[in-house]
């Protein structure tokens, strides 16, 4: 994959038109030489900037919700990240420690959950009384 910087320059000219930005798409467009590109804007869908800021978003939300292994952790996360939260490492590593956390301590219940069954059906093999 590659970025140019043309084509950042033309999403972001793009998103300051559509949302009624007029005098700073304009300045924008001049600065960064929109009119020299080699990109045809009849081509690139409304909201492109939008859409793929939304699409690394989810990359980075799905990111968090895959165990190291591959494994999807259980349930979706509690709360989305913001797109500033996104950026972050800091919160990114937080919120995966968190989900490493709390699968550790499911699988941790359900072992011990088993070893009781277990438990408890082995003293009722033994003819004890388990009630």
């Amino acid at each position: 994959m590659s970025i140019s910087s043309d084509e950042v320059n033309f999403l972001v000219y793009r998103y300051l038109q559509e949302s009624g930005f007029s005098h700073s798409a304009f300045t924008f467009g001049i600065e960064s030489h929109i009119s020299q590109s080699n990109i045809n804007g009849a081509l690139v869908p409304p909201a492109a900037l939008i859409s793929i800021i939304q699409k690394g978003l989810q990359y980075v939300e799905a990111e968090v919700s895959i165990n190291e292994d591959g494994t999807l952790f259980d349930g979706r996360p509690i709360e989305s990240l913001s797109l500033i939260d996104a950026v972050m490492p800091d919160v990114v590593q937080t919120r995966q420690q968190a989900y490493r956390d709390k699968l550790a301590q499911q699988q941790a219940a359900a072992a011990a959950a088993a070893a009781a069954a277990a438990s408890q059906q082995g003293s009722a093999k033994n003819g004890e009384n388990t009630a």
